[in-house]
């Protein structure tokens, strides 16, 4: 990796690196990534401060603050910290807290990236391509999972590091100012709703035998109604109470708990078969 300063070398990088991915070992109610933050920094900050001992330690306390944020977003506030972590070694009149207050301002913005890009839509369309190998048995199917949701994952890990370190706070600007960050949310988004849309439709699997009337005028609840109206109109229904439940803030236990009780129930009255 090319620094732009003498004394963060590619090793201290490196070895930050590979702390990232322990990073969420030492999570906590109080600080959540706070402890876990800091010792990835540590590589890094005690090349910084190597011949000031009195401003490594300040360093290393203020780094155990509150911070949470994607886990594999945090390298990319790692590298434009210890930019700004350099600037502090290098004059006293350079104020610490900036370098907290950006810590701050960067983790919303780029958890809610994080989540919306990688965790709710690559994971998602990961999930259910390794899904249909699994499903026939191939060995594959975890294997692909494992592969194509974490090599990105791993390299989103390294090139943050490296050009939040390269290019510090303006990096962020310059992608803000683009409008990169807003085109590549909002089109992730629908291609998440499609994943998920196709897999509801797929996995999702509830079959009725109710039928009404008798003989050749008798008409099956879900293939001569339901699925006239709408095909896979009851895994849809599902998946939408679901939905609203989690959205009024009822647990995610008892909605588990729940569907598990009325399977029963319904699957010994005959209301829904396998």
């Amino acid at each position: 990796m090319t620094t732009t300063s003498s004394k963060l070398r590619p090793k201290d990088f490196r070895r930050a690196f590979w702390r990232t991915f322990s990073m969420g070992a030492s999570w906590e109610y109080s600080k959540q990534l706070g402890v876990g933050y800091a010792y990835a920094m540590t590589p890094l900050l005690e090349r910084i401060f190597r011949n000031k001992p009195d401003k490594l330690k300040e360093s290393l306390k203020r780094n155990t603050e509150f911070f949470n944020v994607s886990n594999f977003c945090a390298s990319t506030i790692m590298g434009i910290s210890a930019s700004m972590e350099e600037r502090y070694a290098d004059s006293d009149d350079f104020d610490p807290n900036t370098i907290s207050n950006i810590k701050a301002s960067l983790m919303g913005p780029l958890s809610a990236i994080g989540d919306s890009l990688m965790m709710g839509t690559w994971r998602i369309i990961c999930t259910s391509i390794a899904t249909v190998f699994a499903l026939k048995g191939n060995f594959l199917g975890p294997l692909l999972f494992i592969l194509a949701y974490n090599i990105p994952c791993t390299l989103v890990r390294w090139y943050g590091l490296k050009y939040g370190y390269q290019f510090g706070v303006g990096f962020l600007d310059k992608l803000n100012m683009s409008g990169a960050f807003e085109k590549l949310s909002y089109y992730s988004s629908i291609l998440g709703m499609i994943v998920i849309g196709a897999m509801t439709s797929n996995y999702v699997v509830i079959n009725t035998p109710l039928s009404f009337g008798k003989g050749k005028a008798k008409l099956t609840l879900q293939g001569d109604v339901l699925n006239q109206i709408v095909p896979g109109l009851l895994p849809l229904l599902a998946v939408f109470i679901m939905y609203k439940l989690l959205k009024k803030g009822v647990n995610v236990g008892w909605i588990i708990f729940g569907t598990f009780v009325l399977g029963i129930v319904c699957s010994y009255f005959k209301i829904f078969v396998p």
